[in-house]
């Protein structure tokens, strides 16, 4: 279901590898040996995993209810990345706008990457109004 989806390839090879848990956030980076600090770079509350990061935290979340609300639903967020596009791709196929709505995931976790690099190498943020127009912007570029 990654491949299938319209999105530029390096928002697609990402996407696979959030799916298999392998993206360098903090407690991945942990495990290979790296020190860094290990909380979220977006709500400094929780450990940065890459469920947290990509579904749970609160940043991240307020992305997520852009969608919710455009498509009118109701959407309780599953634990992990893989559930996350199985669920999402299959509702998205009782909709009339398929395609559109497969690109939502890739273009969130794409935003939150971009920031929290921003955030984690050049010392740089955005604010959460920013955050949702990049989100957006990409959305509807990519359609």
């Amino acid at each position: 279901m990654i491949w299938k989806v319209k999105v530029p390839f390096k928002v697609a090879c990402f996407t696979w590898l959030l799916a298999k848990q392998a993206t360098l956030t903090q407690d991945n980076l942990m495990k290979r040996g790296r020190q860094f600090c290990f909380r979220c770079s977006f709500c400094e509350c929780e450990i940065e995993t890459i469920n947290h990061l990509f579904l749970h935290c609160r940043e991240t979340v307020k992305l997520w209810q852009i969608f919710i609300n455009l498509r009118g639903i109701s959407w309780t967020m599953p634990r992990s990345i893989k559930e996350a596009l199985a669920c999402w791709n299959r509702d998205g196929n009782q909709s009339g706008h398929r395609e559109r709505w497969k690109i939502v995931p890739a273009c969130i976790w794409w935003t939150i990457w971009m920031e929290r690099s921003q955030r984690c190498f050049e010392n740089k943020s955005c604010s959460l109004q920013k955050l949702k127009m990049n989100c957006l912007v990409l959305f509807f570029f990519l359609v």
